[in-house]
């Protein structure tokens, strides 16, 4: 309703414009003068459209948060993604409990989806911090809307993967896709592993490691961070306790390609599993050979892979970009956003807090 009433003071707005231009009014400063008022009426508008206010979720938890963030880096086996010469730096965004008291928490690896940034999912890092968990959300620099490294430098999306991503979409040239696919995951891999090293050996700053359970660290991630987060599961499942996804393909267990279809692993995913699906791709999953793994594991109906659909939620709805700009949201999704983002994103907090409290380890 909110956004229906913008969107009417727009149409009125536009039509003032059109009114203003059209007659002759004089003197002529006052005839510019309305123009000026009605263009800073209509972007005025137009923002509280985009960008409405909207109040953070509510935490549950009983926890104070707090937030910090650290930097690695390390020699990159891609040049291409280096951002210092042959290094790579990553940010990581750290949420996690004021509170320490000797007490250590399970650590949750975030990656976000293509075009996405550390903050993508904040309403999730901060309600599961405030339960006791630590979250470390990584930027990936080139894959980012934007990262921001520790001496103050700011890297856009790179353009080349940013097309290769737009061109793949709805692409039925399996080879090539998956030739992509391949391109895309190996910097992301490489992130996460790094990250994921430099934890379990010490090599981050004691004061937020001591409060860090090393035998209790899951991997999560919004698409193609999910797909990445999921590969690095399979290949190392001995050290991890389970994966959060929102809405990712298996592509790292994709083996080759037999007809128009891929061809998956057999060997039966290794860790607990929470996997959430919007309306873009829940009831026709079998239709779509990239989520071959994702169906297989819906039909094995074992407690240890949990699915969660979010109904009246598209692709990019599943993060905070449907709290910040539904409008722009919703049209990136095709108009598959008809649940408040309120709504959505409590949902996705109960059940990834379901799904960590019967975890054992």
């Amino acid at each position: 309703m909110e956004a229906f009433i913008w969107l009417v003071l727009i149409i009125l707005l536009a039509s003032a414009f059109i009114l203003v231009i059209t007659r002759k009014i004089r003197p002529w400063w006052k005839k510019n003068l309305s123009l000026l008022l009605v263009l800073l009426g209509i972007g005025f508008v137009s923002f509280q459209l985009l960008f409405p206010f909207h109040e953070p979720l509510k935490t549950s938890g009983q926890l104070t948060v707090i937030t910090e963030t650290l930097y690695f880096k390390h020699e990159t086996a891609f040049p291409d993604y280096a951002t210092n010469e042959s290094q790579r730096e990553i940010p990581v965004k750290l949420w996690l409990p004021s509170q320490s008291e000797n007490e250590q928490y399970p650590l949750i690896i975030f990656s976000h989806g293509s075009f996405g940034v550390a903050e993508s999912n904040e309403s999730l890092f901060l309600e599961l911090a405030s339960h006791g968990y630590a979250i470390a959300s990584l930027d990936h620099p080139y894959h980012s809307f934007a990262s921001t490294l520790s001496d103050g430098q700011t890297i856009l999306v790179d353009s080349s993967f940013f097309q290769s991503v737009i061109n793949s979409q709805g692409s039925e040239d399996l080879q090539g896709t998956l030739e992509r696919f391949v391109d895309w995951q190996e910097i992301r891999v490489e992130d996460i592993n790094f990250v994921l090293d430099s934890i379990l050996q010490d090599e981050i700053n004691q004061t937020y490691l001591e409060r860090i359970n090393p035998q209790a660290i899951l991997l999560a991630g919004h698409s193609l961070g999910g797909s990445a987060a999921l590969e690095v599961g399979r290949e190392r499942a001995d050290e991890l306790i389970g994966v959060i996804s929102l809405e990712a393909p298996f592509f790292g267990d994709i083996q080759g390609i037999e007809g128009d279809e891929y061809l998956f692993v057999t060997e039966e995913y290794p860790l607990p599993v929470l996997h959430f699906y919007s309306d873009a791709l829940w009831g026709r999953l079998d239709e779509i050979t990239t989520y071959e793994m994702n169906q297989r594991l819906i039909n094995s109906q074992s407690a240890k892979f949990v699915n969660v659909h979010i109904a009246g939620s598209g692709h990019i709805g599943l993060t905070d970009l449907s709290l910040v700009t539904p409008t722009v949201t919703n049209l990136l999704d095709g108009g598959l956003n008809t649940k408040p983002a309120y709504e959505k994103l409590a949902e996705i907090n109960q059940a990834s807090l379901n799904f960590l409290e019967n975890l054992e380890y």
